[in-house]
């Protein structure tokens, strides 16, 4: 054991030796100093950032100095973090009066909030381009003040996850908007701020940019300028960003609606047991919205649905789907059933690790609802057939209208561009009647790349449950539950994900695209 310790020190020290760091002089003299400290991403020489710290320098008004670390194999890691920013800052000559700004791109962004946060709660600002703060920092005080700046096309850090960013620290935001802007740059990608060769990670996962690198380095220097004079008490500078922020939360509102529609538990954690307030959500709009009117098939009465978010499993005490009345009278078209369902969104596993760089949409809605039977029914329709009303794929039904509600709330240049070069959805039959319960909340919603007609496209396919009014288990009589596609997830999919295989910077690697 202690000669694997002596190894990894000796590795740590030649790398410190071999290391390339950048040290870049003010090109400005006799301006007020400032220094930026930017830590490199994964696999991303130091020198192909050089081109965009340039052109900061050239439009900073401050004499502006940039260290870049180098670490080892570029690769980065948090114990190797604060050598690194100590190397440089010993190699600047800097005034005792100096004030020191952080940056870092994709990973390095990722670290040095944790190591801001850790040791330096002082620096007068942070920007992070292709990362964001993360999660775990929402519910406390974020001492240093943070610029967040990200693509629209940024196939690892994907725009989703800058939306959210967007939504509890620009819409909601406690702070001022000074200390925590978000800008999406539209038409950027990931690796466009740095230059040269992309390394092999962002190759096989970056979407095509529509601007050019020039234009990208330009538009982020000129938004890093801006920060870091407001910082710096120079307030009128933040115009640029505020203008910025305008376009951006224009940008972010289809995406927005999108996930609110799905009841994201990323905006606001479900109140479960808890007394409805504004911060949690009670029930999800989609379910109460359109899923279950579109099972009841009504053409007459009309239904007003409560839904509930509980977990999955919950059954007892009363989280099961029910109708409170009947439209018996006779009334039909003056007659209202209401009706309870209950929803749980299921997400994927590793974006608990919140990298951004997996789906943040729910990757599956499981909702009870009761059955088609079941409603026709309460309407005084006496006994009606359970194979003629719920034998069919209604819960294709629903995901294509699912599918066809993002299609038609995305926005409008990203519509254009999935319409050319995205993977389309095509819904398949309903898998089931999984009528064990516990089969059905095993059995996902599926998803798979299929080729039809020589064009590619996802298929999705629910997963049901679904029993008549008169069923031996007297409980369970009259439900009809689906795992439904999320209206959010339809529109990451034109946004990001359903961009791979036809319109990655490494098309041909991804034209296989799995899903």
């Amino acid at each position: 054991m202690m000669l694997l310790h002596v190894h990894f020190i000796a590795l740590m020290l030649l790398g410190f030796a071999l290391a390339d760091d950048i040290i870049l002089k003010p090109v400005k003299e006799g301006k007020q100093e400032v220094a930026l400290v930017f830590i490199q991403g994964s696999q991303i020489k130091p020198d192909q950032y050089v081109p965009l710290v340039s052109k900061l320098q050239n439009v900073s008004e401050f004499s502006l100095w940039v260290g870049i670390p180098e670490y080892t194999a570029d690769l980065l890691v948090p114990i190797d973090l604060s050598g690194g920013i100590k190397r440089v800052l010993g190699e600047m000559q800097l005034k005792n009066t100096t004030r020191v700004f952080f940056a870092g791109h994709s990973l390095g962004g990722a670290l040095l909030q944790g190591y801001t946060y850790e040791h330096d709660q002082e620096a007068p600002g942070q920007i992070l381009l292709g990362s964001y703060l993360q999660r775990k920092y929402r519910n406390v005080t974020y001492p240093i003040p943070t610029l967040t700046v990200s693509g629209e096309l940024d196939g690892l850090c994907r725009v989703t996850r800058i939306m959210e960013a967007v939504y509890h620290q620009v819409i909601h935001g406690k702070s001022p908007n000074t200390s925590f802007p978000v800008v999406v740059v539209e038409g950027m990608n990931h690796f466009q701020v740095a230059s040269g060769e992309p390394p092999f990670l962002v190759m096989d996962r970056d979407l095509k940019p529509e601007i050019s690198e020039d234009v990208a380095h330009s538009t982020v220097a000129t938004l890093m300028a801006a920060f870091i004079a407001t910082r710096m008490g120079n307030l009128s500078r933040f115009d640029v960003i505020s203008a910025a922020m305008q376009k951006t939360k224009t940008f972010v509102q289809p995406l927005i609606k999108g996930y609110e529609m799905e009841g994201f538990y990323n905006f606001k954690p479900p109140c479960y047991e808890k007394p409805p307030s504004s911060n949690c959500i009670v029930g999800c709009p989609w379910t109460s919205s359109f899923a279950m009117t579109v099972m009841a098939g009504l053409k007459e009465a009309k239904v007003n649905v409560t839904d509930g978010i509980h977990p999955v499993s919950q059954v007892i005490p009363d989280y099961l789907p029910k109708i409170n009345n009947n439209c018996t009278g006779g009334d039909l078209p003056n007659c209202t059933l209401e009706i309870v369902t209950v929803t749980a969104n299921k997400y994927e596993v590793v974006d608990k690790f919140d990298t951004g760089f997996v789906p943040t949409s729910a990757k599956e809605m499981r909702v009870k609802m009761k059955s088609r039977q079941a409603v026709m029914e309460a309407t005084g329709m006496g006994n009606v057939d359970f194979n003629k009303t719920d034998g069919g794929s209604l819960c294709k039904v629903i995901n294509q209208a699912s599918y066809d509600w993002g299609m038609n709330n995305i926005g409008s240049s990203t519509l254009t561009r999935f319409k050319k070069y995205g993977e389309p959805m095509i819904m398949g039959e309903d898998k089931g009647p999984y009528n064990i319960f516990p089969e059905w909340v095993l059995e996902e919603l599926k998803l798979e790349n299929i080729n039809s007609s020589g064009i590619q496209m996802l298929e999705v396919q629910s997963v049901m449950l679904r029993t008549p009014t008169k069923y031996f288990i007297e409980i369970s009589a009259g439900f009809h539950f689906c795992k439904l596609l999320s209206p959010a997830r339809v529109m990451e999919w034109a946004y990001v994900d359903g961009l791979r295989a036809h319109y990655s910077i490494n098309e041909t690697a991804n034209k296989c695209n799995k899903y």
